[in-house]
């Protein structure tokens, strides 16, 4: 077995998920995260999704959070979010099952957007 190419982080992360398997798309499930990684992450489920389904996930995190991760975000960019949190999107395949849950691969496509907060929320009208 190869050397990992992304350092892994033990951090129990809310995330959330939807899937395309062979039977359509699933709704909206809520998860957490056993540890994770700028390549993917592992997922805590009794009921894995099958091999291969592609998802589409989303991450709240903390901004040390992302920090750590490695998430490349521009210097500029993380001192406008300070004191922030931030949803992370990104797509990928069940890429491995075991007893404990799911490994997912991340693909290259992963957005990062800050999550406003307090006075600075914006409400959908």
């Amino acid at each position: 077995m190869g050397k990992r190419a992304y350092t892994r982080y033990s951090l129990r992360i809310p995330c959330k998920m939807t899937a395309e398997t062979l039977s359509g798309k699933t709704p909206m499930m809520e998860f957490v995260t056993a540890n994770i990684s700028a390549g993917g992450a592992f997922i805590e489920t009794e009921t894995p999704l099958p091999l291969a389904s592609k998802v589409r996930l989303e991450f709240l995190l903390a901004l040390e959070d992302l920090q750590t991760l490695k998430v490349i975000v521009s210097l500029e960019t993380l001192k406008s979010w300070k004191g922030k949190r931030v949803w992370i999107s990104a797509s990928g395949i069940v890429a491995r099952h075991d007893e404990a849950g799911m490994g997912i691969m991340f693909d290259e496509n992963y957005q990062v957007s800050p999550m406003e907060t307090g006075e600075n929320a914006t409400v959908p009208s």
